[in-house]
């Protein structure tokens, strides 16, 4: 099934003319008439919160108003991925505008931010998560995702092209419950899960979410298997003193998909099923992540955060691989099989920031130290050429885990954030100054350095249309490491730089219950390239314009609703032709309606627009729609939940690796697949 977009543009104004049908027959969402957008709207039915119930802060990382940041922030509640029967990450994140997943290997969590590879911008609370990006992050311990669009530097620090994706913890609050739930669905997948709260003493509580996840997959060899154990704790010695404690335990196993190759510029002509892969491919790793938040107030306008976290992972893979050579004219393909591990992968952050009201003012002044170091162990070995007409798994010998460099990274930054109020008006500044350091040591000793001091940016302002709507407009600037700081090349001695320039409208509706966002934006980023005795010798040169239009939230007590489009314009500006994996556009469209106290329904349709796997449109990976549907049915505290994906079982291409990689390893999209579960609270 293809739907163009001039169809789902019709189709969009139905949905919109039935949603407000429903809404003109239901009433308006009864929200007190003085609620502000920070506010949070009653949903009486199975405990239900709004799409748009919690207010975003990554933005600004302080509880400034959403409709006074100068930036696009989309949050996706907890709601919102019970409704999507999200297991991964990407589950969670299908729909965001701006936000396209993709291949990631077939081993990781891997997403396209306007057009810009996110893998080193996923964060934890504010921390960088550098720790598992190797990994499918699990969703157990989450209470909501929020993504920040376009360079956040200013804020974050390194990297932040594209955006970054923050995830918020679920924190133990002191409420008592147990929730179990189970789950079973298409390629024997099985998931099974509690969530259990207690207030443990006048000034102790404690959470504890476990998690396991078991999976065959549709691509023939693949499977998975994982669990996932985090106790949460908060300690209050007094009101003004609050101390979280978050304790995370991981293992994963799974075989790495890498797709199918392409050749005369399109993916091979081979079944969904089809493993190009070895018997004995697979990659194990172990992870524990621990982290603590300590928030201390000064009255009622200053707020002291310090915060650290600790991550070690220990990993090992072994892979089979189509090389970038093109199909041979007898229809085979040449392959390696790469061994790569972490022995082990440490991530260390430091952050202290102070938050300040003064009359008009919120400020912001803060600082973090940034420390990862990587032992990687790499070797591969050429296999024989595999036919792309009928690729036989075997198993492979084994390259081993040689020791190979040894890379530290470090970063440390120094910021202060300024906004001000003055009547309508908001202007915010921010300013960051960091010293970024890398280190890297080969097996053979040879070392080598890069580092530098860059100063990161942002500077906006905002306009109150109207009490619940503003304008706003925004410029910032950010720095990137080639290679996200794990790897030097001499080649690449020189950072990144991206700039932003954005204008868009934010407003509330439907009594705060409804949260629109329309943006215009340009980002331009500079990757210079050097000599071996790191003089810039050239420089590529990317620029992303585009259109975002985003709506989450209730439109009525009953109906939930999402709605986006993404209009992507982006090239590398030496020779006009679209980044790798880059769509042109993303529409996307859903609603749930609670019938009534036991019944609740959904569906969403997505549309991904054309694209292109390497960096000059070598291989055309067309577009694409898929449609899911949800339904679930509640009984005193038993609730049954069933999601259909790709119902119209649409063939597609999820999307490749980067760069010229990604000329043959594309990968299939999920067929026509269901989840069932069955949830209970205590």
């Amino acid at each position: 099934m293809r739907i163009k977009p001039f169809i789902l543009t019709p189709l969009a104004a139905a949905i919109s003319l039935v949603s407000f049908y429903a809404f003109a027959q239901e009433g308006s969402v009864d929200v007190s008439s003085d609620s502000t957008p920070d506010e949070v709207i009653p949903l009486t039915v199975q405990g239900y919160k709004g799409y748009a119930q919690e207010l975003p802060t990554s933005g600004s990382k302080s509880d400034a108003e959403w409709l006074d940041v100068p930036q696009s922030v989309s949050v996706v509640t907890d709601t919102e991925m019970k409704d999507r029967g999200a297991v991964k990450l990407v589950d969670a994140l299908d729909g965001v505008a701006g936000v396209n997943n993709t291949l990631g290997e077939g081993s990781r969590d891997q997403f396209v931010i306007r057009g810009f590879d996110s893998l080193q911008d996923i964060y934890r609370d504010g921390l960088r998560d550098d720790g598992n990006l190797q990994s499918y992050r699990s969703l157990a311990n989450l209470e909501r995702v929020e993504v920040v669009k376009g360079p956040a530097g200013a804020l974050y620090g390194r990297g932040s092209a594209g955006g970054i994706i923050n995830l918020v913890t679920k924190r133990a609050n002191g409420e008592e419950f147990t929730r179990l739930s189970t789950g079973y669905g298409s390629n024997d997948k099985l998931t099974g899960s509690i969530d259990t709260s207690a207030k443990l003493t006048d000034t102790i509580n404690g959470r504890l979410n476990v998690e396991v996840r078991r999976a065959n997959s549709f691509v023939d060899h693949v499977n998975s298997d994982d669990y996932f154990i985090a106790p949460t704790f908060q300690f209050q010695p007094s009101d003004d003193h609050t101390v979280n404690l978050d304790i995370e335990v991981m293992h994963q196993t799974l075989v790495p998909y890498r797709g199918i190759p392409s050749k005369d510029g399109k993916p091979v002509d081979v079944s969904r099923h089809t493993f190009f892969g070895s018997k004995n491919d697979f990659q194990e790793s172990d992870s524990i992540r621990v982290a603590v938040d300590d928030e201390l107030k000064f009255g009622s306008d200053v707020t002291w955060n310090n915060r650290v976290a600790f991550t070690r992972v220990t990993l090992e893979q072994q892979g089979t691989r189509q090389t970038t050579a093109a199909v041979t004219g007898v229809n085979t393909v040449a392959q390696t099989v790469n061994n790569f591990g972490y022995d082990p992968r440490t991530t260390a952050t430091l952050q202290s920031e102070l938050k300040w009201d003064v009359g008009n003012q919120q400020l912001l002044f803060g600082a973090d130290y940034n420390q990862i170091d990587i032992d990687l162990n790499l070797r591969s070995l050429s296999l024989p050429a595999k036919s792309i007409e009928n690729p036989i798994a075997d198993n492979v010998a084994s390259p081993g885990f040689p020791a190979f460099r040894e890379n530290t990274t470090k970063t440390l930054g120094f910021y202060i954030q300024d906004i001000i109020t003055l009547g309508d008006w908001s202007f915010s500044g921010n300013i960051r100054q960091d010293h970024m350091d890398l280190d890297q040591t080969t097996a053979a000793g040879l070392k080598t350095n890069n580092d530098d001091d860059k100063t990161s940016y942002r500077v906006g302002a905002a306009y109150r249309l109207t009490e619940n709507m503003s304008v706003y407009t925004t410029i910032a600037k950010s720095w990137q490491l080639p290679y996200g700081g794990s790897f030097i090349s001499p080649t690449l001695a020189e950072f990144y730089s991206t700039k932003l320039k954005e204008v868009g409208v934010k407003a509330y509706l439907l009594d705060d219950a409804l949260m629109l966002n329309a943006a215009v934006f340009q980002i331009d980023q500079e990757q210079p390239q050097t000599d071996t005795n790191g003089f810039i010798v050239n420089k590529n040169q990317e620029r992303h314009q585009g259109i975002e239009l985003e709506a989450r939230g209730q439109l009525t007590k009953q109906l939930s609703a999402t709605a986006s489009y993404t209009y992507l314009d982006a090239e590398d500006r030496d020779t006009g032709k679209k980044p790798n994996d880059v769509s042109d556009q993303l529409i996307s469209l859903g609603t749930t309606y609670q019938l009534n106290d036991a019944w609740r329904f959904g569906g969403s349709v997505k549309y991904v627009g054309d694209r292109y796997a390497g960096n000059n449109e070598a291989v055309d990976l067309g577009d694409y729609t898929t449609v899911n549907a949800m339904a679930s049915y509640q009984i005193g505290k038993h609730r049954v939940q069933f999601n259909a994906y790709n119902i119209f079982d649409e063939k597609y291409y999820l999307g490749s690796t980067d760069g010229t990689s990604g000329v043959n390893s594309i990968g299939y999209g999920s067929p026509a697949e269901f989840m069932v579960s069955y949830s209970y609270e205590l």
